[in-house]
């Protein structure tokens, strides 16, 4: 309908545009035939057209009707150019396909397209999402002798794999360079580093992690978090203390990853005293309990605390009544580890069938009752055990 309303709409130039629209929305099933009605037109494809195909299907998986527009381009005597081959190599990352990339990356040469920075650096981001570090390293370095230019996402791919593997040297290099581009590095991947450094026990690196953030985005809960881990990873009550004292005169809040920071560091030295006068501060602080101060509190009974007095007034205020939070940033728990108190809980959660998990609405009250079961439960399964 829409050519008959005017014949001169039937052009190169709106079939590449509508060609590559419905490429790029993976409609393959309609530009497929849309391509056929091209040539039928006496229009021949360009380019533009071959590689829409070519991607399009490539990105579906469907490698053996991309080879084929592939080959059929050339027939055609349209030489494919580097953009050509970097669409084919991202879809075989796409669906692991490492040995078709390096056979692809053969083709180029033979062709007499060779690689250029964009394709460097598309290898080393699919090797590198691939867990293969001997292939992503061995482009990198052939890219440092051909002095190509590294872009900023190929830099945090290679700083991921790094920090998954824990490969501590190469990923800090790595680091180095991004923050040299003045890269912006999101939390997520911040805190893949912070666990590398604790899982080494490298706390004072917490600290260099936090301020390297903070001269660049400014003070935010990650960066206090950092710092105050760090500290508190060493057990340095002076530490912590110069952390809060500097927090209060940048009049910044605190928050529940504060709070359990420092008592689970005052639970680990076993400083009561400390720990009794910050779980009585709280709620001035502006802080309420979420389940790992619910944890600190019930591991503390344990061994020795008595935390009757924090219970009731819990009660009175109606807070174990509120829906169970995690609100508590994960790094404390990998620092730390999951006390006996939150072990219970989660394998008194995963005891209950899965419908009366997800049916119920669980507050403290609810979770402490019921792990309180199952603990009592277990103890009685040890003796019965013993006894037989």
């Amino acid at each position: 309908m829409w050519k008959k309303i005017e014949k001169s709409r039937v052009n190169e130039f709106n079939y590449i545009k509508i060609i590559g629209l419905l490429s790029e929305e993976g409609l393959m099933e309609e530009a497929a035939p849309c391509f056929q009605e091209m040539k039928s037109h006496d229009l021949r494809p360009s380019l533009e057209v071959y590689n829409s195909m070519i991607h399009g299907f490539a990105r579906q998986g469907n490698f053996d009707d991309a080879l084929f527009y592939f080959n059929e381009m050339r027939e055609m005597n349209v030489a494919p150019e580097t953009d050509t081959y970097d669409g084919l190599i991202e879809a075989y990352g796409k669906y692991k396909m490492y040995d078709e990339m390096g056979t692809c990356v053969k083709k180029m040469k033979l062709n007499g397209c060779p690689p250029d920075h964009i394709t460097y650096n598309l290898l080393i981001r699919e090797f590198s999402r691939g867990g293969l570090l001997k292939r992503m390293e061995s482009v990198y370095q052939s890219m440092l002798s051909k002095r190509m230019f590294l872009q900023s996402s190929t830099l945090i791919a290679m700083l991921e794999v790094y920090a998954k593997f824990g490969i501590l040297d190469k990923m800090e290099k790595v680091y180095m360079r991004l923050l040299n581009s003045r890269t912006l590095v999101k939390d997520d991947l911040i805190r893949k580093l912070a666990e590398v450094y604790i899982e080494n026990y490298m706390f004072s690196r917490l600290e260099n992690l936090g301020v390297d953030i903070s001269s660049r985005f400014g003070q935010t809960d990650l960066v206090w978090c950092l710092r105050l881990l760090s500290r508190a990873g060493l057990l340095s009550r002076r530490g912590m203390d110069s952390i809060v004292e500097e927090m209060k005169e940048q009049k910044t809040p605190w928050n529940a990853t504060v709070a359990n920071t420092i008592m689970l560091a005052y639970l680990k030295m076993k400083d009561f005293t400390h720990l009794r006068i910050l779980l009585s501060q709280l709620l001035t602080q502006g802080v309420e309990p979420d389940i790992v101060t619910v944890g600190i509190l019930f591991d503390a009974n344990m061994i020795g605390y008595d935390g009757s007095g924090t219970l009731d007034i819990w009660k009175k205020k109606g807070l174990l009544q509120r829906s169970v939070e995690m609100n508590t940033d994960p790094l404390v728990l990998t620092t730390f580890g999951k006390g006996h108190f939150l072990r219970n809980c989660e394998a008194a959660f995963s005891s209950l069938e899965p419908d009366f998990r997800e049916n119920k609405t669980w507050t403290y009250h609810h979770l402490i009752d019921l792990v309180l079961k199952h603990t009592e439960s277990s103890l009685k399964m040890k003796d019965a055990m013993k006894s037989i």
